[in-house]
Parts: structure tokens; sequence; C-alpha cells
């Protein structure tokens, strides 16, 4: 009941004013409540609640929600050009609401602070070896973690931090892997708002993550492994521009984070990797050799992941690769989302929404044939696929590019056209990517048709305009009126020679008619 509490007393004063009703006497009473819950346990604290009720609304502005969020002004999130960090890429809503969380202030963050240290001093007593004693993590890493969650009621971001990751530590070497996930994944968490340089938050991002992934995974859980996988990759870019081409390091860890999900035996988009080998190719094994290949699909098949909204994660990396132009590594993503789906065995709405992901994509790059191969023999194998209206989009957009209709094509991707539902129901990423997509060549093409046609007539009217410009001269009526009829002959001839070579050309000519042609007497 301490949370619904708590969310009613943060609704009531944004409906009515935190600050405002403070003055009033009804604000007044509310207000003494918890310092009466104080007084219990320290006298003094009674004597100060008049003083102490007045900040007390202040954790629930924007001021005191910033300062548990570190200094956000010298982070890379409020910059929508920035890449943010891999919290609040993967994490959304979800992870920003659990960080906006109120601080203490005055003496009962004092006392917090006491508490925290005194934690701080049992754990670095019970790791003492004595003479009749010797260390004990497991309690140390309880005090660890009191003294953690109270630096975090304070809003000590970098005391709380170190904390975590000395709980995490201790608990890893206890086998406690999932509470040592959850202590490394906090201090990632705060890693990302911290204020130290740009490349140390991304190393520590991508340590602590990476040692979370590793927890996760000897605990069994290859679901959560995975995504502290990508969550570790993509700390290696936090702070980079979002148009800006990521690095081959950077990109070869997200190509490892996305085979962690998915298998590149199962993925038919494997081809499009960029960096690195699979880890399920065996370098000594020959290519011809069938057991080899099968028992790679096997272990595949074992370690490929099923669980709730896995292919959320993998379709969110490919939106974010798709932003910085990585199409072939952002199909790898996609095709690894596919058969994650495909395995599930559930999806119906989320597969064929996977399928014209699939399709935009690779017409994007300007592969129709592949599309097309595609589309025909695994697409529409899928019988719940064939009535959606996804279908109905890839299909368009399909035709229009084999035949290479520009009005047909804008037709298709038409914010107002049939597919409107269909458009709407891809990601951001991908609809933007739609209005990119181009018909093979026909741009240029009609480009330089108009160039040509619009010096034609130039050259034309220069042509007739010279004459024009010299009328005095007789030359031109003169020999006319000259002409012999040996002469007129020869140009009658020739004409006619013209008009049937024309007449060939079109497909109209005939053998007969021309003898006819000859015999003719025109002396």
């Amino acid at each position: 009941m301490s949370h619904y509490k708590r969310d009613q007393a943060s609704n009531r004063d944004a409906l009515f004013g935190g600050a405002g009703s403070s003055g009033s006497g009804g604000g007044g009473g509310r207000k003494a409540r918890p310092s009466s819950t104080r007084s219990a346990a320290s006298p003094t604290s009674a004597a100060s609640s008049p003083t102490a009720a007045a900040p007390r609304p202040s954790p629930r502005n924007n001021a005191g929600i910033r300062s548990t969020l570190g200094s956000t002004s010298n982070t890379p999130v409020n910059d929508p050009q920035i890449t943010p960090g891999p919290s609040e890429i993967f994490g959304g809503k979800i992870a920003s609401r659990n960080r906006m969380v109120s601080i203490l202030n005055g003496q009962a963050k004092i006392d917090k602070m006491a508490e925290a240290e005194d934690n701080r001093l049992k754990a670095k007593q019970a790791m003492t070896r004595g003479i009749f004693s010797k260390p004990d993590p497991i309690s140390a890493a309880n005090f660890y973690k009191r003294a953690a969650d109270a630096y975090k009621a304070c809003g000590e971001n970098r005391l709380e931090r170190l904390h975590r990751i000395a709980s995490g530590d201790l608990q890893m070497g206890q086998d406690a892997y999932a509470t040592a996930a959850a202590e490394y994944t906090r201090a990632a968490e705060l890693a990302e708002i911290s204020d130290e340089t740009l490349p140390r938050k991304r190393q520590e991002c991508h340590k602590l993550h990476s040692d979370a992934a590793t927890a996760w995974a000897n605990m069994g859980e290859k679901g959560r492994s995975a995504e502290s996988t990508v969550k570790a990759a993509f700390g290696l870019i936090m702070g980079q521009d979002l148009t800006a081409a990521i690095d081959k390091k950077a990109l070869a860890r997200i190509e490892e984070s996305i085979e962690t999900f998915v298998p590149d035996p199962l993925n038919r988009k494997r081809n499009y990797r960029r960096n690195g080998i699979s880890a399920y190719d065996d370098p000594n094994a020959d290519p011809n050799d069938k057991s080899a290949l099968r028992n790679a699909l096997e272990l595949a098949k074992q370690n490929i992941v099923t669980d709730s909204y896995a292919h959320e994660t993998l379709f969110q990396i490919g939106a974010e690769l798709i932003r910085r132009r990585h199409y072939e590594s952002a199909l790898y993503a996609l095709g690894a989302g596919t058969a994650s789906l495909e395995a599930e065995g559930f999806a119906t709405v989320s597969l064929s929404r996977a399928y014209v992901s699939e399709t935009v994509l690779t017409l994007a790059m300007g592969d129709t044939v592949a599309a097309s191969q595609d589309f025909q023999r695994v697409h529409l194998q899928r019988t719940s696929y064939l009535s959606s209206r996804e279908c109905a989009l890839g299909e368009d957009l399909i035709r229009a590019c084999d035949a290479m209709d520009l009005d047909a094509l804008d037709e298709a991707r038409s914010k107002t056209g049939p597919h409107r539902a269909a458009l709407a129901n891809l990601e951001p990423a991908l609809r933007g990517l739609v209005m990119e997509i181009r018909v093979g060549g026909r741009a240029k093409k009609e480009k330089k048709n108009v160039d040509v046609v619009s010096k034609k007539p130039a050259k034309t009217a220069a042509v007739i305009a010279s004459p024009a410009a010299a009328p005095t001269k007789p030359v031109l009526s003169s020999p006319k009126a000259e002409l012999s009829s040996d002469d007129l002959l020869k140009e009658t001839a020739a004409s006619f020679e013209e008009m049937d070579d024309i007449m060939n050309q079109m497909g109209l000519g005939d053998d007969e008619e021309e003898d006819d042609d000859d015999d003719i007497d025109l002396t």
C-alpha cells in the first residue's frame, strides 16, 4: 500500500499544487504527518517540523527529479540528435519512471547518510579476517546493498554506483547470480548519467552490462543475458550522433549481440552480417560435411531465444541501425526477429509486420529480385500472412518496383491510400524508409529525358530562325526553279527510297509493292 499512497500524494500535489497548499490549514495538516512519524525516532525533528514541512514538496517537482537523475544538463539524453544510453533505448518509459524517485533533504538526508556510512563500515568489518572469524561475503554484500539504497534515497549517484558494484562483485563470487545481475544493471544505469567523461562512461556501461550478461548466463537466463549483451554493445555508441555511422568495433559487438538471440544457422539473413563470423561455424570443419551442419543446426535450435517480447528488442536494434544507414546489418537484425517469431509459433500480427519490414528494407537496398523471392518462397507460405494488410502492402511495393512504375509506387505508399493502416503499423524508421524507396533507375532516366527534350526545341528554333535572319539571299529559291528533268527524277526517287526505308523499319513494307513502284515511269 505504500506505493499507492505515494502515487496518491503525487497526484494530489500535481492537481492542487504541493508548494501552494502548504500555507493553508488543510495543507499544513497533511505536511505534518511525515514529521510526526519522524518524531518517534528523534525528538529534535518534531521541533523542526514547521521548517521541514515547507521543503517537503520539493522532491516531487522537477528539481527533485533532476537531482536523482544526476546532472542532466551534461548528459546526452536531452539532445534528440544524440544517441542516449542503452537503458533509455531499450527501457523506454519504464526505465525513466524507475529512476524518477524523490530524494531526501534536510535532517532526513543527514540521518540517511549516517545510516549508509554505518552500513559501509559493517560491510568492511564483515570482510575483515580475525583470529576466530573469516570474511563473510554474503553479509558484506547485503550491507553494501543497504548502503547503496540509502545513497539512492539521498541522491548520491556516484556513491550508490560504487556500492552497487561492490555488492555485485561479492554476490557474483558466492554464485548469487540474480542479485549480482540486478546490481550490475543498476550500476550501469547510473554510469549512463554520471559526470564522468564520455569515453569513461562508455567503458563503464559496456563493462557493467557485460558482467550482468555473464551473471544471467550462469543462471541459465538466455533471454536476459542476450538483452544485457545488447545493452553492452549499444553502450559503446552512447553520446554519438544519431545519423553518424557506427565504427567497425561497435558494429561487430552489435551483430554478436544479435546472434545471442538467434544463432546464424536459423537466420535466413545471416549472409547480410558485415563483421565477424558465427559462433556456430567450425573453421576446421569440411564445408561439404552435412553432419557438421546438422549438428550446428541442432545446437542453434537449443539456444534460440523465444521469450515473450524478445523480438521487440531485435526490431529496436534494426530501427537504430536503419537510422544510421546500416541497411545490411539492420536486415540481419530483422531476420533474427522473424526467426524468433517463427520458432515461437504463436505470433500472427507481429510476424506479418516482420515480413513486410524485411520486404521494405530489401527494396530500399535496391534488391527487387531478393524481395520478390522472399515474398513468394517464404512469406506467402504462411497462411495467416495471405489475408493480412501487410501482405497487400508488400505485394504492391514489389510489383511497382518490378514494373518500374513510379505512379503505382506513390499510390502504394501514400498516407491516404489503401495501405495507410499497414504503414501506420510499422516502426517510425521503417515508415520513413518506405518513402525513400525508388524504382530502379527511373528517376535518373526521367531527368535525362527532360534535358534532351529541352535541348531539341532550342536547336530546332535556331535552325528555323536562321533563314529568316537573311531573307535577302536568293540562293534558297533559285535552285528549285532551275532544276532539270533528270535532277527532278533523281530527287523524287531518293524521296521514295527514304519513305520505303521508313516503312520497312515500321514493318509495313511489301516487296511486291516495291516492285510495282519501280516499274512506274515518271517521264
